[in-house]
């Protein structure tokens, strides 16, 4: 049993790969070992459409463009998987995806006006650590932190909720349960561990618009058994620092500190930084040497489960003693890469696509399919509503090779509102009857938002094409982002054959039966 706040998976009670080696030949040579350990057997590759379609959903957050999947399946160099990432990693639309990714993971909120400033941070390539400090400490004098304000005083009014969703974000730990009582079931966290973590932002309030911080404050609590208790500055290893500035404020304090805050609310005044922050104190000790690993491990697993479609632990909130992951070893080399690699997260995501284990197929023949945890057969995945919004766009669009980035941020734009009509991904995740009934009937899925008419969309174009033939293969290529296999081919080309009076609204039922099907929803 590992000691009360600490980590039984600490990297260096482990045997790790050589830290020289690449994200990807470690990621392989680990996950490959558990396959062989288990005696499983693990999927084949994916093919290169079905790869490639995924790789640009991970990455951009949208489906391949006609003529991406034509220059992948004509290129058959050695190194084309690489080229393919390294293209779509330098595009905006990386950014904007992670940013999008980024800022539903810390806000679960579709709209949520932090995204400006992550957008900024990714596209400038800040370090997760330095995200994290510059969310913490709130600085909108700086401009390069503009934003940063939002995420604190989204959640300043309730501490509780603010000290826990800190935890679960940065930390992959939900401490909710030591609210009240020492975790029943997890020696690790016990009340001493929550009051201690809340009292770094006991100090933090709002002052109208702005976010301020006192110099003085604690938390007292009262514990399961004994009397009320004053909460010391604890992190989540249970090392602890000294309070910063003053502790409880006499009653004039409380008076001058009142008279001070209605006079800054009146004049709309930033109030000064306090000489002592604790919020400081908190990042301080969390990124120290020796108690980083929560924060060095938390992410990682968030990113793996992004791309895998489960996490390396599991719950992705439940990073404890008592919930060890599936691959310790390589979540422990993966955190101290993403740590010596200041916290590039770019360099994350490429290691993890870059591998063999996420280029397999999410079909696994013969035999029931291995556990999730073995990530020995890729994870049917959700598309999140702002990818499922722009395929849909992008899917109704024929794409030039020279207008890529142009027309995939057009498809961006218009968008938005259509995400709307999606739910979020959750883990039991099912396509409900709002959706259902809006792909069947509702007026701005089978309206010109999704089958607009025009020389460059796909409806115009396969109304052109020259035979029924070619309407079935442009139809799939353009929708699924692959060739028709011949018995497809054959269905849809005989439909439309069909419908000779209204061969237009043929085409247009078949991109719409393409559009709702489960092939089209998912990336898989």
């Amino acid at each position: 049993m590992a000691a009360a706040g600490s980590l039984a998976f600490a990297a260096e009670d482990l045997v790790l790969p050589s830290p020289s080696l690449p994200p990807e030949k470690v990621i392989d040579q680990l996950v490959e070992a558990g396959w062989k350990e288990q005696g499983t057997m693990p999927a084949a590759p994916a093919d290169d459409f079905n790869w490639l379609r995924r790789v640009s959903l991970d990455l951009t957050g949208r489906i391949p463009t006609g003529p991406e999947v034509a220059a992948f399946a004509a290129d058959k160099s050695p190194g084309k998987k690489s080229k393919v990432i390294e293209s779509l990693m330098a595009s905006s639309a990386f950014v904007r995806h992670q940013a999008r990714e980024l800022d539903w993971y810390l806000t679960r909120d579709k709209n949520s006006p932090l995204s400006a400033y992550l957008n900024r941070a990714l596209a400038e390539k800040r370090g997760w650590d330095r995200i994290f400090k510059e969310l913490m400490l709130a600085n909108e004098a700086d401009a390069s932190t503009k934003g940063t304000t939002v995420y604190l005083k989204q959640k300043v009014r309730d501490l509780d909720r603010l000290t826990n969703d800190v935890s679960v974000a940065f930390f992959g730990v939900n401490i909710s349960c030591a609210q009240c009582h020492d975790h029943p079931l997890v020696s690790d966290w016990k009340q001493d561990h929550f009051y201690g973590l809340k009292s770094f932002f006991s100090r933090t309030f709002e002052v109208g618009e702005f976010l301020a911080e006192r110099d003085y404050g604690v938390v007292r609590f009262l514990p399961n058994k004994g009397k009320e208790k004053q909460a010391e500055f604890m992190f989540l290893t249970g090392a602890k620092v000294a309070p910063p500035g003053a502790g409880e404020p006499t009653k004039d304090q409380q008076k001058a500190d009142a008279k001070k805050v209605e006079e800054w609310k009146k004049s709309k005044t930033q109030p000064p930084a306090p000489s002592a922050s604790a919020r400081a104190k908190l990042v301080e000790l969390a990124l120290s040497a020796k108690e980083k690993e929560f924060f060095d491990k938390a992410l990682v697993n968030q990113v793996w489960y992004r791309m895998f479609g489960h996490g390396l632990v599991m719950p992705l909130d439940q990073m404890h003693s008592e919930n060890p992951p599936s691959h310790p070893e390589l979540l422990a080399w993966l955190a101290r890469d993403f740590s010596s690699h200041g916290y590039d997260i770019p360099r994350l995501i490429k290691g993890m696509v870059s591998s063999r284990v996420y280029g397999l197929s999410s079909r696994h023949e013969g035999g029931s399919s291995p556990p999730a945890n073995q990530f020995a057969v890729a994870r049917l995945k959700p598309l999140t509503p702002m990818q499922m919004a722009v395929a849909l766009k992008l899917a109704g669009m024929v794409v030039g090779a020279s207008e890529v980035e142009k027309k995939v941020e057009e498809a961006e734009r218009s968008a938005r509102g259509l995400a709307d009509q999606f739910p979020p991904v959750s883990e039991d995740f099912q396509v409900g009857v709002a959706e259902a009934l809006f792909m069947a009937n509702g007026s701005r899925f089978n309206g010109n938002e999704v089958f607009p008419e025009g020389a460059d969309k796909l409806l115009t174009a396969m109304s052109k094409a020259p035979s029924d033939d070619a309407r079935a293969d442009m139809a799939v290529r353009g929708v699924l982002a692959r060739p028709a296999v011949a018995d497809e081919a054959s269905f849809i080309a005989n439909y439309i054959k069909r419908h000779p009076g209204d061969p237009k609204e043929a085409c247009r039922q078949v991109i719409w039966s393409l559009m709702a099907s489960p092939e089209f929803r998912f990336n898989y």
